[in-house]
């Protein structure tokens, strides 16, 4: 009976965060994670050797590593290091070195295709493939984060392990008993609630406003608006959803065709979809607000857009509408979005068929075989750097390819053009505002795609969280904050 009882005591004392999830896990590693999901999860069990900033003026705080890079050489800034921050450890007490930092970078294709890492002394060096005066930034991507791989297993230096018998549906963490700073939680569970008919969050909203989970930034603003009993945070998007165009489709090269399809779009419809205040949120450049302000000059019109067409002499044949595995932040009801898309392109006599994927790897085998017309999708900064949003998106060398990780397969319209290559090339080493217009103009110009809609930022959290402060970028991370009280799990 004594024996029970001091269990039960251990037991009642365990203080347990449940997130509420509205996609699966896919993946463990992530210098290869895309969706939102895993990266939010391993956030909590890897670090990058830097945090991401709020913006690109302000410095990335450092990690692990000591302080800001150091620049180095010819100061051409294409060589720079940092030193490792002593006494670091992975979950299984194993101290980090420069060469672990060094070879799990170099194991990550979005990192390995920007510069190169060797481990000398105490310090990383970095020899760039181009110069970049922001390279800190792209060292606090999530595909940076610091993996040490023994066996099957792959540990991180986060406040978090994953627990065994943890599934894609349903995650547990515990404490890293080597993190350096105590957690005031001991364990945080992701539990995925699968969407209900019509693209429904019911389940999840039920979750929250009973209690039974605490935090969720899967829920769209009107979904939020349904909450009584939880805090709710809002911030200007970090995301834009798009309709790309498969630029390489004969049907689809002529850049004519691209912007009579784009003008047979209604976006403020497709945003009212998601939005109540549809105009806050209507899409009129590739970048997130928060990056800036353009606007594509591609207005709704049936009648023009008919008439683009029939001038263009293409005969279009039923267009096929890849569209995402699940709600994204940016594209909250995709399944309602796709069918206003294939209704407004019908009414310019264009035929459309919805094609679903069945989850992230299917999505993704689909974009890299380009066996599409158009696609339905959005990107997600991973950072505050504009450049790298708009190389992504746009670069040749992000055209999705079987084996290529997704780190670096942003461009869904397969746009491989030597212009907007140059001038997101002069961008990244310039930084320099008309830099960055330009390579929009150019967007503008040739419609590779269709920016439709902004996603916002949204948190909700139960009142019992304490330290939580959304972040403009990137996710909380669960071992700087607090439950008021403890949970059974």
């Amino acid at each position: 009976m004594a024996f029970f009882r001091r269990s039960q005591a251990k037991l009642e004392s365990t203080t347990l965060l449940r997130v509420g999830l509205l996609n699966p896990v896919k993946t463990l590693d992530p210098r290869d994670a895309q969706d939102t999901v895993s990266v939010f999860l391993l956030t909590q069990v890897f670090e990058p050797p830097y945090a991401s900033p709020p913006d690109a003026d302000t410095p990335p705080k450092a990690l692990l590593f000591e302080g800001p890079l150091r620049q180095e050489g010819a100061r051409d800034g294409r060589s720079f290091s940092g030193r490792v921050r002593g006494g670091l450890k992975f979950s299984d007490g194993t101290a980090v070195t420069p060469q672990h930092v060094a070879s799990s970078l170099m194991k990550a294709e979005g990192f390995a295709s920007q510069a190169k890492a060797r481990a000398e002394g105490d310090r990383v060096l970095f020899t760039l493939e181009r110069p970049n005066p922001r390279f800190a930034i792209v060292l606090s991507n999530h595909f940076c984060s610091v993996v040490l791989e023994k066996g099957a297993e792959r540990l991180g230096t986060g406040a978090y392990t994953v627990a065994p018998g943890s599934t894609s549906e349903s995650m547990r963490l515990v404490k890293n008993p080597h993190y350096r700073t105590p957690q005031a939680i001991d364990e945080v569970h992701f539990q995925y609630y699968p969407p209900g008919p019509g693209d429904s969050h019911d389940a999840l909203i039920r979750a929250l406003e009973s209690g039974e989970v605490h935090y969720s930034d899967a829920l769209s603003r009107d979904d939020v608006g349904k909450l009584q009993r939880a805090r709710k945070f809002f911030q200007p998007g970090i995301s834009t959803c798009c309709l790309f165009f498969n630029t390489e489709r004969p049907h689809l090269r002529d850049p004519r065709v691209r912007r009579a399809l784009a003008m047979g779009v209604d976006r403020s419809e497709i945003t009212r979809i998601s939005y109540e205040n549809a105009l806050a949120f209507t899409a009129t450049s590739l970048l997130p607000p928060m990056m800036g302000s353009f606007r594509d000059g591609i207005r709704t019109s049936r009648e023009q857009a008919r008439d683009l067409l029939r001038e263009t002499g293409a005969t279009l044949p039923r267009l096929k509408l890849l569209l995402p595995w699940g709600p994204r932040s940016y594209v909250p009801h995709p399944s309602q979005v796709a069918d206003a898309l294939v209704q407004q392109l019908g009414a310019i006599g264009v035929t459309v068929e919805k094609v679903p994927s069945r989850d992230s790897e299917d999505f993704y085998r689909q974009t890299a075989v380009g066996d599409f017309d158009l696609c339905l999708i959005g990107w997600i900064a991973d950072s505050a750097d504009p450049a790298e949003f708009l190389d992504v998106c746009l670069s040749s060398r992000a055209v999705p390819a079987l084996g290529k990780s997704p780190a670096v397969r942003g461009n869904m319209a397969r746009w491989s053009d030597a212009e907007t290559d140059q001038l997101i090339e002069r961008y990244h080493q310039d930084a320099r505002e008309d830099s960055k217009l330009a390579i929009l103009k150019r967007v503008a110009d040739q419609v590779p795609l269709l920016p439709l809609m902004y996603g916002p930022s949204i948190a909700v959290c139960s009142w019992e969280l304490e330290g939580f402060t959304p972040a403009v970028i990137g996710f909380p991370r669960f071992g700087e904050l607090e439950l008021k009280r403890s949970l059974t799990p």
